[in-house]
């Protein structure tokens, strides 16, 4: 059995040659390298398994290295029927023609932050552009004041790195959770009263009817949005930096291919996704012993469905260790990156949408973008991003 470990300083710095030698010599992977027995799952065929499997590989122990649990409304801990009813409660918030409706305030959000740093001639992508905006927007499908979006975004920083540490996150989740419980009694106040409410996400858990006519307990609802401000925060930020890292790093074919044929831009989102997906893997836990390619999971066991190495397996995808700017959205679009199955995730429109946007206006609006420096990646062994991403244009 080949030596690896999430954590692993090779790993951490550039994970993919790891999973090549996982899906070739070893593709149902134990390691005791972490005080406990973690598994990994790297082949396309099996992570599509368990991710469509959820009879037998449960979300109910969370989705980092340690078990966990949740109170009721974090979806990442949530199997059916309780994820199935809270998700389709939600759903309509993030459909298509929900989404749709966000492209011009997005839109509007990203030429002023792109406008801001236009007369520097040089910016951090992530810090400048590529954080704020998923915060943004988040903010604005809950229907909350974007004059609260700085402390979103701290409290969604922390929550995101307890994922991998658990010690971490403890008062940001705590923070939150009390402004999320006073905005519902807020709403819920109003509503009583005869009086208006915000329209938005919040609102609608807070004030509308969850199960035979009874709204969501208030627990539920700070639950389901930390849970939702955690899945949708540095993903997309990450999204968007890896999508522009990987355009730039070959400038300047990519990026002046992307200048001269704009409706490119779509096809380059989703082959960033599948190349660079902003999720390496999230973890499951099988309820029974569980056969993966002739290798027996012991019950209980810590399995990581290593998303990222699926999306470079050769038997799911051609060329899959180059960025294909041009890639069939039909063909990109097999990737594993929002997930599989019934926990696909809820966001996945949000994402495209902000990512796309941000990578039209730059292209549209400065031509001459370069990197300007070495980039850095964020620190969680379950996330792939740049959390420096220096870049410099030409000032008019």
């Amino acid at each position: 059995m080949i030596s690896y470990s999430p954590v692993e300083p090779e790993v951490l710095a550039d994970p993919f040659p790891a999973y090549a030698r996982l899906r070739d010599e070893c593709p149902v992977h134990r390691t005791d390298q972490l005080g406990r027995p973690l598994w990994s799952v790297s082949r396309a065929v099996d992570v599509h398994h368990v991710l469509t499997s959820p009879q037998c590989w449960s979300n109910a122990k969370g989705p980092g290295l340690a078990n966990t649990s949740s109170g009721a409304g974090d979806m990442q801990h949530d199997d059916p029927p309780e994820h199935t009813r809270r998700r389709m409660f939600a759903r309509d918030w993030f459909a298509p023609p929900a989404i749709a409706r966000l492209e011009q305030s997005v839109r509007t959000m990203t030429v002023d932050l792109i406008e801001r740093a236009r007369p520097c001639g040089a910016a951090d992508l992530y810090s400048d552009i590529a954080l704020p905006l998923p915060v943004t927007s988040f903010c604005a499908i809950l229907g909350v004041d974007i004059a609260d979006r700085a402390q979103f975004l701290a409290w969604a920083d922390e929550l995101v790195v307890s994922m991998a540490y658990p010690g971490r996150g403890v008062a940001a989740r705590r923070e939150l959770s009390a402004f999320t419980a006073a905005e519902v009694e807020r709403r819920r106040a109003a509503a009583d009263a005869g009086k208006s409410v915000p329209d938005g996400l919040l609102s609608h858990l807070a004030v509308d009817g969850y199960r035979d006519g009874e709204r969501m307990p208030l627990a539920e609802v700070v639950n389901m949005v930390n849970q939702l401000l955690i899945a949708g925060h540095e993903t997309t930020t990450s999204l968007i930096t890896n999508c522009v890292w990987r355009l730039l790093e070959d400038r300047p074919e990519r990026w002046d291919r992307l200048l001269a044929r704009p409706s490119l831009v779509p096809n380059a989102i989703e082959e960033s996704l599948r190349f660079d997906p902003p999720v390496l893997g999230l973890c499951r836990t099988n309820s029974q012993d569980a056969e993966i390619g002739a290798v027996v999971i012991p019950a209980e066991s810590k399995v990581m469905v290593l998303y990222a190495s699926a999306n470079r397996d050769p038997a799911r995808f051609e060329r899959p260790d180059e960025f294909v700017l041009d890639r069939p959205l039909v063909d990109a679009r097999r990737h594993f990156s929002f997930s599989w199955g019934i926990h696909h995730c809820l966001g996945a429109h949000l994402a495209r949408l902000t990512a796309r946007v941000t990578v039209e206006e730059l292209v549209g609006r400065l031509p001459s973008l370069r990197l300007d420096g070495a980039s850095q990646r964020v620190a969680s062994p379950f996330l792939w991003g740049r959390k420096r991403l220096p870049v410099a244009w030409d000032v008019d």
